[in-house]
């Protein structure tokens, strides 16, 4: 018994340490103020998973603009563990599917040199947002890293929590679904 406690343990401390518990937004009720206020340009609907945050690089990332496309976004902080490993597999599915699919990297803290080290260190072409905390908050993260697939309308089609190479396949099958458009 006392084998098994110890990495039960170390198990629950790991997933503690990348951030605090919350219900997941596919769960979550929709907040009546977050829901389907629309955009005068285009008709864009913002949706609960709707974000505009400062890009790292310079600008804005802003949901909006990849309007009728499926988006990876993946919730992440620079020195978490579990970020760092699904870093470039995230990198690996934004090459390969190249301009059909939308991915973004959230970074939950308020430093953009925090983004901007986590792309230096994985080499990753992918936008990355900071100042993302309320914005994991209106998706119900329950720490990070969290990465969530939102199919062409904006809508949560899949979420995992956490990472582990095991979800690699089902990341892939997911967007392969997303992308055509099942």
């Amino acid at each position: 018994m006392k084998n098994f406690m110890i990495p039960l343990a170390a198990s629950a401390l790991l997933l503690a340490a990348c951030g605090k518990k919350e219900q997941p937004a596919a769960q979550a009720e929709p907040q009546a103020e977050q829901v389907q206020a629309a955009r005068a340009d285009g008709g864009y609907t913002r949706k609960e998973t709707y974000f505009k945050l400062p890009n790292a690089a310079g600008g804005e990332i802003d949901l909006a603009a990849y309007a009728g496309k499926p988006v990876l976004v993946m919730f992440f902080t620079e020195t978490c563990p579990y970020c760092r490993k699904a870093a470039p597999f995230i990198q690996k599915v934004h090459a390969s599917h190249g301009p059909g699919l939308g991915v973004v990297g959230i970074c939950v803290q308020d430093s953009a040199q925090a983004a901007k080290n986590f792309a230096q260190d994985f080499g990753t072409t992918f936008p990355l947002a900071y100042k993302g905390k309320g914005i994991s908050r209106n998706y119900r993260t329950q720490g990070v890293p969290y990465i969530y697939l939102l199919d062409k309308g904006h809508e949560v089609y899949d979420v995992w929590e956490g990472y582990d190479p095991q979800y690699d396949d089902s990341i892939l099958k997911a967007v392969e679904t997303v992308l055509a458009g099942k």
